[in-house]
């Protein structure tokens, strides 16, 4: 009886111990309007197991939908994650709905995002969520991870926006260590006038910074992989559903409304975060440079942090090294 009663107890104590699967589910493929902030926003939901973890992408610009880059580029991240790509008000298809939508700032922004995530983490019954950021998303992202620590399993930057105006004075000292290098004279006179604020050279934040990104990319400061771009225009015109999408009126729409924000951003006083934080930089990124973002990374706190390098790569790096972004989040960044 003490023989039967001894192994009875074995059987329970194993069936406790024996790890459990996680159970199998299945592909899903949602294109969809959500209501977030009052106002209608296109969220496209992609995986090969709706059981996985979620990945939240917050696209940047402003203005620049990440959706048809994410289908063409980075498709293979449905295999680890189910993938949701969000346009933003203001972008993308969310434009396509309502080209003039009410409350375009960064905090609302934000808003909208952390909403959404509510909604994400009821749909798949996850107590948390990864959320990445890339460029103006970047912004958006480190906000979540500091306001929200609590419904993230971890932040990622991609090309992270740490500090605008100091990033802006870094990358006009490359540009002219490369014109000076060339005997570019061009553009060291057009660095005097952005250095001088001429304003019959550009008037304004924003528009002094595209002069600058036009500076920073004739040194393959900001594509670096010249490849990329003829893909990037594939991508960008390959898709049905955005083909009626005017790129440049959604940014410049976007990037007007939210220009005092973004060019006010600087993190350097968020010096500790709650929940792991990777950085994903390319190597040869001056227009949103990455070397300020090295800088940040040595200052700042977290349970895990770990700064990722991509030697082929200028800011797009999800584009410009995909296999290689791909694999970084679905192998080293990804924890079951």
């Amino acid at each position: 009886m003490k023989i039967i009663f001894s192994f009875a107890v074995f059987v329970l104590l194993f069936a406790a111990c024996k790890p459990k699967t996680k159970p199998a589910g299945k592909k899903i493929e949602e294109k969809t309007m959500l209501t977030l902030g009052g106002e209608q926003q296109y969220v496209e939901i992609t995986g090969d197991n709706d059981a996985a973890p979620v990945l939240l992408f917050i696209h940047g610009g402003p203005g620049w939908p990440q959706t048809p880059m994410l289908r063409y580029f980075n498709s293979d991240l449905n295999k680890k994650f189910v993938l949701v790509s969000w346009d933003q008000r203001g972008c993308g298809k969310s434009y396509m709905h309502n080209p003039n939508p009410a409350n375009m700032t960064l905090q609302q922004i934000v808003t909208d995002a952390h909403e959404l995530t509510i909604y994400l983490k009821e749909k798949f019954k996850q107590r948390r969520i990864y959320v990445a950021g890339f460029s103006w998303g970047s912004i958006v992202g480190l906000q979540l991870a500091k306001q929200y620590p609590d419904d993230y399993k971890a932040y990622i930057g991609i090309s992270q926006v740490v500090n605008m105006r100091k990033g802006i004075e870094v990358g006009r000292q490359w540009i002219a260590e490369q014109a000076k290098k060339a005997n570019d004279t061009a553009t060291l006179n057009a660095l005097a006038k952005l250095n001088a604020n001429d304003t019959s050279f550009c008037n304004g934040d924003l528009a002094c910074f595209m002069q600058q990104y036009m500076l920073v990319n004739k040194y393959k400061g900001a594509t670096f992989n010249d490849s990329t771009a003829a893909l990037e225009e594939k991508a960008m015109t390959l898709y049905d559903d955005y083909k009626g999408y005017d790129w440049n009126k959604g940014f410049e729409f976007s990037a007007g409304k939210f220009e005092k924000d973004m060019f006010d951003t600087d993190f350097t006083k968020v010096q500790q975060l709650k929940i792991p934080v990777y950085f994903l930089q390319g190597r040869h990124d001056w227009n949103v440079p990455s070397a300020v973002v090295a800088m940040y990374f040595e200052n700042i706190s977290a349970p895990e942090k770990k700064l990722y390098w991509f030697e082929k790569s200028g800011h797009n790096l999800l584009e410009e090294e995909a296999a290689l972004f791909n694999e970084t989040l679905m192998y080293k960044i990804f924890k079951d």
